[in-house]
Parts: C-alpha cells; structure tokens; sequence
C-alpha cells in the first residue's frame, strides 16, 4: 500500500491587489513590503504554505492601520483638546493603535513570526524509524 501526496497546500500564497484595498500609494508600497517580508521570513522557516495566505494579509492590514494611527498620534498626541470643553480627551487614534498592536501580536504568534514563537512554529524534521518488533507482526503480508 503506497500514500500519495495530495497537491496543494504547499508553496508560497498570492499577494492580494494592494491596490483594491488602498488608494494611498504609501499605503500600498508599505503592503507590499510587509508582504515581502512575512513570506520571505516563513518560507525560510518552512512554514510557508498556501493556507497562510488570508492570515498573512489581515496581518498586513493591521500593521498598516497600526502605521497610520501611529502617524496621527505623533503628530497631534495621545490627549486632544476637547472642542467645548477645557478637558482633554483620548485621540481616538490611539484606540486604534492599540488595538492593531494587539491583533499584530496575536497574528504573529498564529504564524510563528513572534520572537518567542519563532523556535515553536519551525518545520518538523523527520527522523528515520527505529524498527521494533511489533513492526514485523503488523507488516501486510504479500498474497
């Protein structure tokens, strides 16, 4: 009795059209980038594969969100002046931020590109097996 391979699965996910999604070219140039670099990280790592496709783009998505949070809060800081009141108020955008910087996180963990993770989501090696006796007992018998 021989297995075969079912094809799929393995091999490097399409880039999305950036361009579908963003009409800043900062923002698609930043995309593609990112992209580059998650596919280039887990196809090093040998955990690159087809079905990685979806969770690498919403990692994508949110680090861009997080970038043009980052760039307002910068700006114009983490408390705004109120328009009626003499209070501050939190920047919305940093709301944003954070909540981008906790999905990144926890998409980074899921695709084994957090530096704890990294040593967890490496490719399995195979090693050969060692025959035992229940091996000679289980093996099919030729007819």
């Amino acid at each position: 009795m021989t297995l075969a391979a079912i094809p799929g699965g393995d091999g490097a996910p399409a880039e999305p059209d950036w361009s579908q999604a963003y009409a800043d070219e900062l923002d698609i140039a930043f995309a593609h980038e990112q992209w580059g670099h998650i596919v280039r990280e887990m196809g090093e790592r040998g955990t690159l594969s087809v079905s990685n496709g979806h969770a690498i783009k919403r990692l994508v998505e949110m680090r861009i969100q997080y970038e043009r949070a980052s760039r307002h809060v910068a700006e114009h800081g983490a408390i705004l002046r109120a328009k009626r009141a003499k209070t501050g108020q939190w920047n919305p955008y940093w709301s944003v931020m954070a909540k981008a910087d906790e999905a990144i996180r926890v998409l980074e963990a899921e695709l084994g590109l957090a530096p704890v993770r990294r040593g967890k989501a490496a490719k399995v090696e195979r090693r050969a097996r060692t025959a035992r006796a229940a091996d000679a007992y289980l093996k099919p018998v030729a007819r």
